[in-house]
C-alpha cells in the first residue's frame, strides 16, 4: 500500500499526541467534511485515520498467545 508523506508525517504527529484519541479525532474531522462535501480533504482525512490506526496497532504490544500463556504458570509450577 502506498501512502502519501503528508498523511504519514500527520497521522504520526496526532498518534504522539493523542493516542487512541487520535483515531476518534479524524472520524469525526472526515464526517464533517464529507458532511460539507468536500471530497478531497474527506479523502485526506480518512487516509490519516487509517494510518493512525495502522500505527498504534503496531505501537501497541502483542499479546501472548492463549496456549503459551496457559501453559507457562504450570511450567513455572513444575520446577523444583
Amino acid at each position: 500500500m502506498k501512502i502519501d508523506h503528508d498523511v504519514l508525517l500527520f497521522a504520526t504527529r496526532l498518534v504522539e499526541e493523542l493516542g487512541d484519541s487520535a483515531i476518534r479525532i479524524s472520524r469525526v474531522r472526515l464526517v464533517e467534511l464529507t458532511a460539507a462535501n468536500n471530497l478531497r480533504a474527506a479523502a485526506f482525512w480518512r487516509d490519516v485515520m487509517r494510518a493512525s490506526e495502522r500505527l498504534l496497532a503496531e505501537r501497541t504490544p502483542r499479546m501472548p498467545a492463549p496456549a503459551a500463556a496457559a501453559a507457562a504458570p504450570m511450567a513455572e509450577g513444575l520446577r523444583p
